[in-house]
């Protein structure tokens, strides 16, 4: 049915972990004329809600805790093969957008974008017809051939777009052997599915930006050389033109890629003449991509916190420019009372949340510097408990309280703790959440406040490195910072405590802070005789 002929207004489903995110684009919407029938907050949760509602539209977000986007997709496809499957990609996300769209979704926006533009692109994509470009969406026109420096590559780990039309696949240049670099792609070539171009930048100028080293090599025997970021160049030393064979420049990283070249995603770590890495590998339709992972690296490990800080710091500031987009809208449009009053508590909640992130990475830079001041009170941490429990995530939180005694702590580092834990929590874990403060099984003189969740738990391989700073596990979906568990480590040894993690007894993982406990003072005892009291007295009626 045409879109003039149209009778009701498309069923529209959001799966969002972020429920300020989730109420803005409902408005907008709405204000569209499409019909939101129902919200999830993860990627279970949202195929339980399509097999329900069988939507038209479905707005998914690719990064959630319990089942992120990705690993969703193909369900609510099947579940929904007519639909039209729009994702929300996270600032800088092009890569697993891209894989998205490989994977069965018809286009993808950036939560950065407007709400009109949004909007705007949601109508298009559902009419059929080419969304229109916008400088705050993904979609923008194709480069002019003058402009860009290579040929496009295939998306990050998946076929090439002539791989997916049923033709063979693009073999290496001819003239790769003696450094001659292909002519780029033509304007004209056709856009990724869903009708979304290539970006402004092209794809060799974001390899050249990542903050890993990048490869392309070609698919044969000998891995020649097709690409090599500035980075990848750094750590290989050796000569990386193109055409060169992976062997010549380091062949101890040839001959693992030799061997992990049929393996999905596989990931190893290899010596190169810049230092250790962490390899891993994607393949493409022609072609595989090696990323290289220098985490002993100090400018690598600086230049991944800036990125992911960047991400971490983006969607909070979407959520409020949202907001005031929306405050702006004027006749039919206008918000109610009602609902201004409920951006105004999101507005504050996000900005709570830049607070947290803007907190961590000055009191990383304070321990760093030695300037890291604490000032030790006695403070009931229930009351700290239930402050960030209650307002800063806007999620259901249980709060249990076994012992009520006093510690002696800082009240703001200690928010600070409790909030991390929570927002790793929520992050990476899977609800019920639960705040248990009891006394310290191991110390007497302690107080544990336990933050308990019901995911996955932590990966045993990882746990050593839980409390170390930057560190981040590999194939997580959600982003962060790599600083939060550092810091809740750092604040609670310059308190004269300790944090701990292990395992749920019924899965997940439950994260313990200890602090020292207030010692209660001795109680009073009575006056004996011979003490400086008086003497106690006889009753009995015979006393002379």
């Amino acid at each position: 049915m045409s879109p003039a002929t149209r009778l009701r207004p498309l069923r529209t489903v959001i799966i969002d972990d972020t429920a300020d995110l989730r109420d803005l684009l409902r408005l907008a919407l709405n204000r569209g004329g499409f019909d939101v029938v129902g919200e999830a907050g993860d990627g279970k949760a949202g195929i339980d809600l399509v097999r329900t509602e069988h939507p038209d539209v479905v707005l998914l977000d690719l990064s959630m805790p319990v089942m992120d986007g990705l690993e969703a997709l193909p369900t609510i496809r099947r579940t929904v093969p007519g639909a039209k499957i729009i994702v929300l990609s996270g600032f800088g996300a092009t890569q697993m957008s891209e894989r998205a769209l490989a994977n069965g979704a018809d286009g993808y926006v950036q939560k950065g974008a407007s709400l009109d533009s949004i909007l705007d692109y949601v109508r298009d994509m559902t009419a059929g017809t080419k969304p229109r470009p916008s400088r705050s969406l993904s979609v923008v026109p194709p480069l002019d051939a003058s402009e860009s420096m290579a040929p496009l590559p295939p998306t990050f780990g998946e076929a090439d777009p002539q791989a997916r039309a049923g033709t063979s696949p693009q073999p290496l240049a001819s003239g790769a052997a003696t450094g001659h670099v292909p002519a780029p792609a033509s304007p004209s070539s056709p856009s990724t599915p869903g009708g979304v171009s290539a970006s402004s930048i092209s794809w060799w100028q974001a390899m050249s930006m990542a903050p890993v080293g990048i490869l392309e090599l070609a698919d044969e025997p000998l891995f020649r050389i097709v690409y090599a970021n500035t980075t990848a160049q750094r750590l290989l030393v050796n000569k990386t033109s193109p055409g060169t064979p992976l062997g010549f420049s380091a062949p101890n990283l040839a001959t693992l890629v030799a061997y992990h070249r049929l393996d999905a995603d596989a990931s190893f770590e290899v010596e190169l003449e810049g230092g250790t890495c962490r390899a891993t590998i994607r393949r493409t339709g022609w072609s595989l991509l090696v990323y290289l992972d220098s985490t002993s690296d100090d400018v690598a490990l600086l230049r991944r916190a800036i990125a992911t800080t960047a991400h971490e710091i983006r969607g909070p500031v979407a959520v409020i420019c949202g907001i005031a987009e929306a405050s702006g809208w004027d006749g039919e449009e206008q918000l109610d009372s009602e609902m201004q009053a409920r951006l105004m508590s999101s507005v504050a909640r996000q900005a709570r949340m830049l607070d947290s992130i803007t907190a961590d990475l000055l009191t990383a830079a304070q321990i760093q510097r030695g300037t890291l001041r604490i000032d030790l009170t006695p403070l009931d941490p229930r009351t700290v408990v239930e402050s960030v429990a209650g307002d800063r995530y806007g999620i259901d939180v249980e709060v249990v309280v076994e012992d009520d005694r006093m510690v002696r702590a800082d009240p703001l580092r200690l928010e600070q703790m409790v909030s991390n834990l929570l927002g790793n929590a929520i992050k990476y874990g899977e609800a019920p959440y639960t705040i248990r403060i009891r006394p310290d099984g191991e110390q007497d003189d302690h107080v544990a406040i336990d933050v308990v969740d019901r995911g996955a738990g932590v990966p045993e391989e990882f746990r050593a490195q839980l409390f170390k700073e930057f560190s981040r596990a590999t194939g997580t979906v959600a982003t962060g910072t790599g600083l939060g568990l550092y810091v809740v480590r750092t604040l609670a040894e310059a308190q004269n405590g300790d944090v701990s993690y292990r395992p749920g007894q019924y899965g997940g993982s439950v994260f313990t802070i200890s602090l020292m406990a207030v010692a209660e003072p001795p109680l009073s005892e009575p006056p004996v005789e011979g003490a400086g009291g008086p003497a106690l007295q006889d009753p009995s009626p015979d006393q002379s």
